[in-house]
């Protein structure tokens, strides 16, 4: 048991270390990026009637007046100590802010998610079924939203069901440790308008996947044996299919989170969109930061599972 489980080790092990190699990479790249301004950050952040004084306390206080390795060294230690500072303006811990903000995003991106994998069984059902009526409705529908950018379909349902029907809320939040009910309806809107771009391409990938695994030969003895068509769908399609949709479905996650940051803007949700925005308009630098450091240790665990799923889904996918 030991050996079979070492490849997997070595895999996570080989993943992990190109993990923090990247994170080192962009993370010190954010911390230049302050240095590459015109003028100093601190000036930059306090603008042109800042006294002398003022952007030297500036500078003194977040390390601005530093060489950029030694400012990133002190901030990895930071790092480490799980004390990020706070933040510029409002004088928050910023490693509480961003959890706090995370977790509003992590809702809406994984419940978009969720709604988005209706998409499989839609395609299961319209590849046993090529050329029929909702075979050919389903691939015009999904061309449709594919077509159309989510910054459009955010507005088109605001309207509708904001404005118009008034079912939903346009703007706000509340917790769902604090109000459960009122949490489903305020996330309601930005969930289906995040998930339905990713609904339609999830769908077309599936339905190709599924077609071309249905015309193999073991799927015809299948059929020939008179085994019932649920039987083969789930049995004998779905895991040859099951690869390409994991990677679609990896690559739609972080879609989607990157893809809130128009939702939050629009709706006011306080997610990391709608903080990364407000910290970028404000110069609000080690937020930025933070953010950024989050995002690429997301990314990194995602592809990583989505690696190790293929081994998991497939024996023939040698973990390496």
């Amino acid at each position: 048991m030991l050996n079979s489980a070492l490849p997997y080790v070595r895999a996570i092990s080989s993943r992990l270390l190109a993990g923090i190699l990247v994170f080192l990479l962009v993370t010190f790249s954010a911390t230049a990026l302050s240095s590459l301004a015109p003028g100093s950050a601190a000036q930059l952040i306090l603008g042109d009637y800042a006294t002398p004084e003022q952007i030297a306390a500036l500078n003194t206080a977040y390390g601005f007046d530093l060489p950029v390795w030694q400012r990133y060294l002190a901030w990895l230690g930071n790092l480490l100590r799980g004390d990020l500072g706070l933040t510029m303006f409002s004088q928050q811990p910023i490693l509480g802010v961003v959890l706090d903000r995370a977790a509003v995003t992590f809702e809406i991106a994984f419940l978009a998610m969720a709604v988005s994998l209706i998409g499989v069984p839609i395609a299961m059902y319209t590849a046993s079924h090529p050329g029929k009526l909702g075979d050919k409705t389903m691939r015009s529908v999904s061309t449709l939203l594919l077509a159309v950018p989510t910054f459009v379909v955010v507005v088109l349902f605001s309207y509708l069901f904001a404005m118009v029907l008034r079912w939903l809320p346009a703007t706000g939040w509340a917790k769902f440790t604090d109000d459960p009910l009122a949490n489903l309806w305020y996330v309601t809107l930005p969930v289906l308008c995040l998930s339905m771009h990713q609904t339609a391409y999830l769908y077309r990938v599936a339905r190709n996947e599924f077609v071309t695994t249905l015309q193999e030969d073991y799927i015809q003895v299948a059929r020939a044996k008179g085994l019932p068509l649920s039987y083969i769908l789930f049995r004998h399609a779905l895991r040859p299919a099951m690869p390409q949709i994991l990677t679609v479905m990896g690559l739609s996650l972080t879609y989607m989170l990157a893809g809130s940051f128009v939702v939050e803007s629009y709706f006011a949700v306080p997610g990391i969109g709608w903080t990364v925005l407000s910290a970028v308009k404000g110069h609000d630098i080690p937020l930025v930061q933070a953010i950024l450091s989050l995002t690429v240790v997301i990314f990194v665990i995602v592809f990583m599972l989505v690696d190790l799923g293929y081994a998991l889904i497939d024996p023939r996918v040698k973990v390496s």
